[in-house]
C-alpha cells in the first residue's frame, strides 16, 4: 500500500511539474518574443525614411503601484499614446506606434510622452520615421530601449533557469 501512494506521489509530482514546464515555456516564448521585436523592430527601421508628421492626438498612460506587500516602494510608469498623420509619396496616413517596445518607464519614454503632449498643445510637427516600401507603417522613436530590455533579459534568464530546473527535476523522477 505504501508503495502505491508512493507511486501515485511521484506520478501527481511529475505531472506538476510538466504544467509548471509548459506555462514557464510558454512564458519564456513571450519574452524572447518581444525582446526580439524591439531588436529587429531597430534593426529593420535603420533605412526608413524620416518625415514631419501633424499630432492628432497625444495623451499619457500613467500606471502607479507597489513592489512590495508593505507598500512601501511606490513607482509610476509614463507611456506616451499618439497618434499622427503624414504624408508621403501623395500617400496619406494615420500612424500609432511609438516606440518597438511597448509599455511605459519613468525615463525615456516618459519624457518623451510630455514632449508629445507639449507638440501637441503647441501645434508643432513631430519626426516619424516610415517604411518606404509600405509607407503606412511608422514608428517615432526607433531606438532600443536598453532599461525595458535588461528587465526582460534579466527575467528570461530566470525563467530559463527554473525551466532548466524543474527538466531536470523531471529527468531525475523517470529514473526511479
Amino acid at each position: 500500500m505504501k508503495r502505491k501512494n508512493q507511486k501515485d506521489n511521484t506520478k501527481m509530482t511529475r505531472f506538476i511539474l510538466y504544467l509548471f514546464l509548459v506555462a514557464m515555456l510558454f512564458f519564456i516564448y513571450l519574452m524572447s518574443k518581444n525582446i526580439t521585436k524591439s531588436i529587429s523592430g531597430n534593426i529593420k527601421s535603420i533605412s526608413w525614411v524620416q518625415v514631419d508628421a501633424d499630432l492628432l492626438n497625444a495623451s499619457i498612460k500613467i500606471t502607479q503601484g507597489t513592489t512590495s506587500s508593505s507598500s512601501r516602494t511606490k513607482y509610476t510608469y509614463y507611456a506616451p499614446q499618439v497618434s499622427y498623420k503624414y504624408n508621403f509619396n501623395d500617400t496619406s496616413c494615420i500612424g500609432r506606434k511609438v516606440a518597438w517596445i511597448e509599455g511605459g518607464d519613468d525615463s525615456k519614454l516618459k519624457n518623451l510622452a510630455y514632449g508629445f503632449v507639449y507638440n501637441f498643445e503647441h501645434n508643432i510637427p513631430i519626426k516619424v520615421f516610415i517604411n518606404p516600401e509600405e509607407p503606412c507603417e511608422s514608428v517615432v522613436d526607433r531606438t532600443i530601449h536598453w532599461s525595458k530590455l535588461t528587465t526582460m533579459g534579466i527575467i528570461l534568464i530566470i525563467t530559463t533557469l527554473f525551466a532548466s530546473g524543474i527538466v531536470y527535476l523531471l529527468v531525475k523522477t523517470s529514473k526511479k
